[in-house]
């Protein structure tokens, strides 16, 4: 027999994977056709088209319209030009052997959550990785570390926070939000990491 609940769950998903896809594709559309508009401006034209009124949804809304104005830019850097910011929350609170550092902690690749598979991808990409601690200490990795793009996971408030203000270096930025958020053993769609970390540069 069917668990109503999961099968509820799952409905729920792909409903929200069909809008993120709308949500995609008429931020792409606004961008191309009014290229004056801010990431807040694409976010308000694309909720009022969607009906959108989900604070999660509005949240994916605004990430992603930022991907979007930054999308060119990024794609110009040589990925190992780039950095990963991962953010510690990831980790398997209880189990996660990882050393620490000024610099962030230090994966082991040790397999107990879903970093060790976000890192070695990055490496076999020739993309720097750091693992840190909010968008403060990612602001701090981005001064000491100079790179020409930077590609961060994270909750939407340090997500937010850190594409302001890396932006304002003059850098280009691509984000993906955490699938499931909090301070400790929180989730990411390593999917949509990878697609990210496969953005091919265009420089040549």
């Amino acid at each position: 027999m069917l668990d109503g609940h999961k099968t509820a769950e799952k409905t729920e998903d792909l409903h929200k994977t069909d809008i993120r896809v709308k949500i995609r594709e008429l931020l792409e559309t606004y961008a191309a056709t009014e290229t004056v508009l801010t990431a807040e401006e694409l976010t308000e034209k694309v909720r009022l088209e969607l009906e959108i009124e989900d604070e999660d949804l509005t949240n994916f809304t605004l990430i992603e319209a930022g991907n979007v104005l930054n999308q060119d830019a990024y794609e110009y850097v040589k990925q190992e030009d780039r950095i990963v910011l991962i953010p510690h929350c990831l980790r398997d609170a209880e189990n996660c052997i990882a050393p620490i550092d000024e610099e962030g902690y230090h994966c082991q690749k040790c397999g107990a959550c879903i970093i060790s598979d976000i890192t070695l991808a990055a490496e076999e990409r020739g993309i720097k990785w750091y693992m840190v601690g909010g968008g403060s200490h990612a602001i701090s990795i981005v001064k000491n570390a100079h790179p020409r793009a930077v590609f961060g996971i994270a909750c939407f408030d340090d997500a937010k926070l850190a594409v302001d203000k890396i932006g304002e270096y003059g850098i280009p930025t691509q984000a993906v939000l955490l699938s499931k958020a909090g301070c400790v053993n929180t989730d990411v769609e390593i999917d949509r990491v990878l697609v990210k970390l496969d953005i091919c540069d265009s420089s040549d």
